[in-house]
């Protein structure tokens, strides 16, 4: 029998036909850090169990998980009909992505193939800066209980002597409470759900997420023209002879358990349809005819009855959040993606709302300048493929997002991506001094327009409509809990990078930090289309990051 260990990093994509090509025997962190390697192994045994175990200084802050695969069958193509260059699977397959807890701190193995293990430490704030062993040890466990030691690798991490600073970056990755309530067969926001709920959202929090996606009503996105999606509705609302009145306390529990999960941003769910604010979204209320729906497709934006519901309800609404002491903390969404072709409809949805939203952020995700120059949208979430396009303007917040799209050759967090090209997000957002950053996907577990549920373990592309990974950061585990995925963790690390930055600049002008990152770019500027895109490049510029901090708090 033989059984082989590489330690390699977090951005290695352990294939199970391919060795994997950098190994790594020591790196570096900050206090208040979360760091993470790998533990990629290979056996010619079938079936064999092995127990994992760890022996360091660091023992009680180290996490293993197990990488397990999933399929991916669909790819964004360029225009000529080639796969992006970096693409490591190219026609479907199963790629790593799903970071499993142990069973018992052993894992199985499968004969002739490498896999990986997801070694995670969480450095405390306080603890002392210096260089510790983490030594993981292989043992063979037989069916009677026999143990036979295997190997052992060591890494070397190095604390450096600096605390890593708070996150300044505003992030949201859209949560998708429905899809929670149906994964589990769950009522939506019985008892069940709401801890389900909460879990997840700890989890994102845990992750550098600070902003959630809160459904006032339920948020028309990917829906099917006159489909729906399951009713998900903070705000109870009666009607009665034209008069409405509205009850906030599921709204309340909703924010009061955010904040506890440690959300400190809140963002109202769109109040037209996506791509062109042309109808009204799903909304329920108590009638004099019983629980109905009042508003949704079949009733337009420009319709007398949705104004007169809007000019009701949202004072009210923004009345709440003020009394809440949140009003400052508050987004509002018009529409989402607007197309130039839709500027008539998201005009006037725009006006309509913005009358009621004084002193409240209002953005949208969208690429087409117009929308800001005409006064439409006080904050553009603007695509990364347009960003440049808004440098013109002196914006308060300067927001990016990407999504299935762009796909090649820009950064993004697909599963057949190398996760160099997820990370480096972090780095460029510094670059570009961005403030905010916003995805749609943290949990959708539909198709493509929400047509039916689909489990994410089985389908990572919503029914072939979406590049593998797009649609969400966790997978459903058991007992409610959330699964993390090594996109989760790699996007996680590129946050920490960019608060790396944020603390160099106690140390160093910013002008000096952006000319070291452009260093690492091949025309000498860092861009959307030009950074590290490889593992051993990206992972040079973070221990140059590392080596300036050294040496400014050695001073």
């Amino acid at each position: 029998m033989s059984f082989e260990v590489k330690l390699t990093s977090s951005l290695a994509k352990v294939f199970p036909e391919r060795s994997p090509e950098n190994v790594i025997r020591k790196a570096a962190a900050l206090r208040g850090e979360k760091f993470s390697f790998q533990a990629a192994f290979f056996s010619t045994e079938q079936w064999l169990d092995v127990e994992v175990a760890v022996d360091s200084p660091l023992q009680e802050f180290i996490s293993i998980r197990q990488v397990d695969l999933v399929p991916v069958d669909v790819f964004p193509f360029c225009q000529d009909g080639k796969l992006d260059d970096d693409a490591l699977l190219t026609s479907p397959g199963l790629a790593p992505d799903v970071l499993r807890p142990l069973w018992k701190n052993c894992v199985m193995t499968a004969a002739n193939q490498w896999r990986s293990l997801w070694v995670t430490v969480n450095i405390p704030a306080d603890f002392a800066a210096g260089k510790y062993p983490v030594k993981l040890i292989f043992t063979a466990i037989s069916p009677a209980g026999k143990r036979k030691r295997l190997t052992a690798a060591t890494l070397s991490l190095e604390i450096i002597d600096a605390v890593l600073p708070e996150q300044k970056l505003m992030v949201t990755h859209w949560f998708h409470g429905d899809c929670l309530a149906v994964f589990y067969n769950e009522e939506v926001f019985s008892e069940p759900h709401w801890e389900i709920c909460r879990k997840f959202i700890c989890n994102a929090v845990a992750h550098g997420q600070n902003m959630l996606l809160t459904p006032i009503f339920t948020p028309p996105l990917d829906t099917q023209v006159g489909g729906e999606r399951p009713t998900i509705q903070l705000v109870k609302i009666k009607r009665s002879a034209g008069k409405y009145s509205f009850d906030f306390s599921l709204l309340d529990r909703w924010i009061a358990m955010a904040q506890e999960c440690g959300i400190k941003y809140f963002e109202m769910a769109h109040l037209f349809t996506q791509w062109g604010a042309k109808c009204t979204p799903k909304i329920v209320a108590e009638t004099e005819n019983g629980t109905e729906k009042i508003f949704g497709w079949e009733v337009k934006a420009a319709s007398p009855e949705y104004r007169d519901f809007l000019d009701q309800f949202l004072p009210q609404l923004t009345g709440h959040l003020k009394e809440l002491g949140i009003a400052d903390k508050c987004l509002f969404h018009c529409s989402d993606e607007p197309r130039f072709t839709m500027l008539k409809d998201y005009k006037y949805a725009s006006k309509l709302i913005r009358k009621y939203l004084k002193g409240f952020k209002l953005a949208d995700a969208l690429s087409n300048p117009d929308f800001y120059e005409l006064g439409l949208v006080d904050t553009p979430v603007v695509c990364e493929d347009h960003y440049e396009l808004f440098d013109k303007f002196d914006l308060k917040e300067r927001w990016i997002y990407y999504c299935c799209t762009p796909a090649n050759d820009y950064p993004n967090r697909f599963i057949h991506f190398p996760s160099a090209r997820n990370r480096v997000m972090g780095m460029l957002m510094y670059h570009l001094n961005a403030h905010g950053f916003l995805h749609w996907g943290f949990n959708f577990y539909y198709t493509r327009y929400s047509r039916y549920a689909v489990s994410p373990y089985g389908d990572t592309t919503c029914g072939h409509a979406f590049p593998g990974g797009d649609a969400f950061l966790v997978y459903p585990g058991e007992g409610g809990e959330p699964v993390d995925s090594i996109r989760h963790e790699v996007f996680y690390e590129g946050i920490q990078d960019m608060r790396l930055l944020q603390l160099l600049e106690k140390f160093y002008d910013r002008e000096f930090l952006i000319r070291t990152l452009n260093k690492f770019a091949k025309g000498k500027k860092m861009t959307v289309l030009d950074y590290p895109r490889d593992e051993k490049t990206l992972l040079t510029v973070r221990e140059k990051l590392n080596s300036l901090l050294r040496a400014a708090v050695s001073r």
